[in-house]
C-alpha cells in the first residue's frame, strides 16, 4: 500500500524520448490530489464563512471543470496519446486559472491561502522551459492582479483582516505544503543521481563490450595465416605412411582445430548494439518458431513450450541474433540435462515487461558461472569453450535486457531474460513474428 502510494508521487524520471508524455502523465496524478484536497475545503470554508453558500454552486462547478478536463486528459494518455510541451502548458494554465477563480470565490486577496500559487510557480518552473516557461510565468503574474482585483472580505474575516484561528492554521498548511515540495526535489535529485549512475555504468559495460570484439576480430584476422599455414603442413605430414598413425600428430592436429573454432566463435560472438537491426517482434511467436527448429534438431530431448496466454508481447530486438541467443540457451539446457531430458521454456508477461526462461532438470549452474556471468571463457565443461553464455549476456546488455540465472527449487537451472513490452500504440512497426534460419555454427556453451 506504502508502495503504491509512493509510486503515485513519482517524479517523471525518464530516458525516454517523449519526456513531456511522463511529465503529463505525473500532473494529470498530482491533480486528483488537488481536487481531493479542493473538495474537502468545502466544508471547513462554509463553516469559518469564508465561502458564502451563494457563492457554493460556483465553487462546485469550478471543480467540476477541472474534473472533467483530468478524465479527458487520463484517458487520451490511456489510448496512446502523446504530450508535448504546449499541452503541459495548457494543463497547467488550467490549473492557475481554477485556482484563481476558488480563491475570488472565497476572498480573493483576503483568502489566506493566496501563497498556494507559489507551488504552481516551482511547477512551471520544473516542467515548462524556454517560452512556455516566460508565458506560464507571465499567466502567474495576471492571475495575481485578477485575484487582488476581485478582492472581498468575506463574513468570516469581517472585523479584522485575518483572525488567528484561521491564519496561524493557514499558514501551517502553506509551510507544510512547501516542505512537502522541497523533499519531493530532493528525491528528484537523488533519483537523478542514480539514474545517471546506472546509464554510466551501461556505457562503460557497451564500451568493455566493444574493446572486447576489436581484440577478438583482431586476433581473428592475425592468427588465421598462421594457423592455417601450420594446418596444412601437418595434413602433409600426415599422409606420410610412417607418421599415418601418429597419436601426437594427430593430437597436434585436432588442437590446432579446437584453435580455429575459438577465434571464429570469438569473432562471431561479438556484437555491436549500433548496428544491430532492431525491429519489434512478437517475442511469443519468435520463441515458438525457434523451439519448433530446435526440437528438430535434438530429437531426442523432449522440448516443452508454454505462454501465459496473455496476448501479444511486442518487444523491440535484433530477431535473428536473438534466436541464436534462445538457441544458446536452449544447447546449454539439453547438455545440463542430458540428452533425453526434458527442457521447459516459458514465456510470460510480468507487468511492463515480458520475461523469457529456459529450465531444465540438471545439476543447476556452477558457482563460477553465475559469478563471472557476461565474462568470456568462463565455463566449467571439458570441451566447452565459454562463448555460449557470453554471446547472451552481449545481446541482452546491447538491447537494454536484462539476463539472470537461478536454479530451480527442486533441481535443475533457469535462465531468465527480461525484455520491456514495447506499447503497440507507439510501436513504429506492428508486431508480427519473423522467419528464422538457423545460422552455420553456434558458438559452444560455457
Amino acid at each position: 500500500m506504502l508502495e503504491t502510494l509512493r509510486s503515485f508521487f513519482d517524479p517523471p524520471i525518464t530516458a525516454e524520448p517523449e519526456q513531456s508524455t511522463a511529465k503529463l502523465a505525473w500532473v494529470v496524478r498530482l491533480r486528483w490530489v488537488a481536487i481531493t484536497a479542493q473538495l474537502l475545503t468545502i466544508l471547513p470554508a462554509l463553516e469559518f464563512e469564508l465561502l458564502e453558500p451563494g457563492m457554493l454552486p460556483l465553487f462546485v462547478a469550478v471543480i467540476a471543470t477541472l474534473t472533467v478536463l483530468n478524465v479527458g486528459t487520463w484517458i487520451g494518455l490511456r489510448r496512446g496519446s502523446k504530450g508535448t510541451p504546449f499541452h503541459l502548458f495548457v494543463q497547467l494554465g488550467a490549473d492557475i486559472l481554477a485556482l484563481s477563480a476558488l480563491l475570488i470565490l472565497t476572498g480573493g486577496a483576503w483568502n489566506p491561502m493566496v501563497p498556494i500559487l507559489l507551488v504552481h510557480t516551482v511547477l512551471g518552473a520544473l516542467l515548462l522551459e524556454g517560452r512556455l516557461g516566460l508565458a506560464f510565468f507571465g499567466l502567474l503574474l495576471a492571475s495575481l492582479g485578477l485575484i487582488q482585483a476581485n478582492s472581498h472580505i468575506p463574513p468570516g474575516l469581517a472585523g479584522t483582516l485575518v483572525p488567528g484561528n484561521i491564519l496561524f492554521p493557514a499558514q501551517i498548511v502553506v509551510v507544510l505544503v512547501f516542505w512537502i515540495l522541497t523533499a519531493w526535489l530532493s528525491r528528484t535529485l537523488d533519483s537523478l543521481k542514480i539514474w545517471f549512475a546506472e546509464a554510466q555504468e551501461r556505457k562503460t559495460r557497451i564500451d568493455r563490450l566493444r574493446a572486447v570484439g576489436a581484440l577478438a576480430a583482431g586476433l581473428s584476422h592475425e592468427f588465421a595465416t598462421p594457423l592455417n599455414t601450420a594446418q596444412l603442413k601437418l595434413a602433409r605430414l600426415r599422409r606420410r605412411p610412417e607418421l599415418e598413425k601418429d597419436a601426437d600428430l594427430r593430437t597436434a592436429i585436432e588442437e590446432l582445430e579446437r584453435c580455429g573454432d575459438i577465434l571464429r566463435h570469438m569473432a562471431g560472438s561479438q556484437l555491436h548494439p549500433d548496428r544491430l537491426p532492431l525491429e519489434v517482434v512478437d517475442l511469443e511467436a519468435l520463441v515458438r518458431q525457434v523451439c519448433r527448429s530446435v526440437s528438430t534438431v535434438h530429437e531426442e530431448a523432449t522440448i516443452h513450450f508454454l505462454g501465459d496466454g496473455r496476448g501479444p508481447k511486442p518487444v523491440l530486438i535484433p530477431a535473428v541474433a536473438f534466436s541464436q541467443a534462445l538457441i544458446n540457451l536452449v544447447d546449454n539446457a539439453i547438455e545440463s540435462g542430458g540428452p533425453r531430458g526434458e527442457i521447459e521454456i516459458v514465456v510470460q508477461r510480468n507487468g511492463s515487461r515480458a520475461e523469457l526462461s529456459v529450465q531444465d532438470r540438471g545439476s543447476g549452474w556452477p558457482e563460477v558461472v553465475r559469478r563471472h556471468l557476461g565474462e568470456p571463457f568462463v565455463t566449467t565443461k571439458p570441451e566447452g569453450i565459454g562463448l555460449g553464455l557470453y554471446y547472451v549476456h552481449s545481446l541482452t546488455e546491447a538491447i537494454g535486457a536484462e539476463l539472470t540465472l537461478h536454479d530451480r527449487e527442486f533441481g535443475g537451472a533457469v535462465a531468465r531474460i527480461s525484455l520491456p513490452i514495447v506499447p503497440t500504440a507507439t510501436a513504429s512497426e506492428p508486431a508480427v513474428p519473423v522467419t528464422i534460419q538457423t545460422p552455420n555454427w553456434r558458438p559452444q556453451n560455457g
